[in-house]
């Protein structure tokens, strides 16, 4: 794979962007160029503290159907990153979190409120912290977008539920549980939540920025996906990424231009200390399970 670095671009140019808005990160806007104003469309009428209870209600059945890895060197890592990108989003009041799953689908997944899951198969596939901080901006897009809250409001509107979702969701009760469950649980309802090729460009931008005002290069958003492209010509049905998002070449080139556009100079970093320390402790842990159908 062509490996694409930050040599020549413009330092004057970074700086200049970045004191425009250095005094805005407590509640950060937009910044100059592409990065999306967020929008909620009115069927969403979730509150900052109602939409934070639909995520911990969910992660909850969630964690019940899922095998999270518990390890030092990893989770305390995955936090700090998901804490940073998150501090310099354009929702940086939500309560960020990271888990893992051990699995190897290559994949991670977004829950309403600030909740993140990366599968273990996508720590293994990625190749330095450029890289996989680029994956989780990309999955932050989402969670900062509303996009997985947005498509469950439409699931609970189309199925009658809408209403009762609101009367109960800051109740000490089981019923957002039991409408989960009715959906067909947590593992199966996120999976059929299909994001749009417009969500996923989204996505991309806001995780871009979201890269460069933490002090990451975005460049490894766009390394990320072009190691999925080397992939996508002889895909596994292990790798759900690959099967469930657009191609990746479109999303290369608007990357591209956006470096272009905001003369990146933050530092790549790739082979840091504690990336590494993540690689070997997921070397000394015995293969991830595969899914079902595929044993």
């Amino acid at each position: 794979m062509h490996r694409i670095d930050a040599t020549g671009l413009s330092r004057r140019a970074l700086l200049g962007t970045a004191s425009a808005f250095a005094a805005s990160l407590s509640g950060v806007l937009p910044m100059e160029g592409s990065e999306p104003r967020i929008t909620t469309p009115p069927y969403n009428t979730l509150s900052f503290e109602e939409e934070i209870a639909l995520g911990r209600k969910f992660a909850q059945e969630y964690e019940k159907d899922v095998e999270l890895i518990r390890n030092p060197l990893i989770g305390p890592y995955l936090d700090d990153i998901v804490r940073r990108l998150g501090k310099n989003s354009q929702r940086p009041d939500w309560p960020y979190r990271i888990q893992t799953v051990n699995s190897a689908v290559i994949n991670a997944s977004a829950i309403p409120g600030g909740f993140l899951y990366v599968q273990r198969g996508m720590l293994e596939f990625v190749d330095d912290e450029n890289e996989l901080v680029g994956a989780l901006a990309h999955e932050m897009g989402h969670v900062v977008a509303r996009h997985t809250t947005n498509q469950l409001m439409l699931t609970f509107l189309a199925r009658n539920l809408y209403e009762t979702v609101k009367k109960n969701i800051l109740l000490n009760n089981s019923v957002i549980s039991g409408i989960i469950e009715q959906l067909g649980g947590p593992v199966v309802l996120l999976a059929q939540l299909k994001y749009s090729r417009e969500n996923e460009s989204e996505a991309d931008l806001l995780g871009f920025y979201e890269m460069l005002r933490a002090g990451w290069n975005p460049i490894g958003l766009m390394n990320f996906f072009e190691r999925i492209r080397g992939r996508e010509g002889n895909r596994s049905p292990l790798d759900v990424m690959l099967s469930d998002h657009p191609s990746s070449a479109g999303r290369i080139d608007e990357i591209k231009k956006e470096i272009d556009s905001v003369k990146v100079t933050a530092p790549v970093r790739m082979d840091t200390l504690k990336f590494r320390a993540l690689k070997s402790a997921l070397r000394l842990m015995p293969p991830a399970p595969k899914p079902a159908h595929q044993e």
